[in-house]
């Protein structure tokens, strides 16, 4: 797998879209996912939130 991390465009350094980028490609090289395992752990770091705040705002509503 070619490292991505620093070929990253120089312009948008300090956007937050470019920080998204490098924090997506440094996760993805370290952990040697491809494009289609990190969609996935995207999608389960999304159903857990969701479950998470689900669990959050029935226990103020109940309690």
């Amino acid at each position: 797998m070619n490292r991505k991390l620093f070929n990253v465009d120089k312009k948008r350094r300090l956007s937050l879209l470019g920080l998204d980028k490098r924090a997506t490609l440094a996760i993805q090289n370290h952990f040697r996912l491809t494009n289609y395992q990190m969609l996935v752990l995207s999608w389960f770091k999304g159903l857990w939130t969701g479950i998470l705040l689900s669990l959050v705002f029935h226990y103020f509503i109940i309690h």
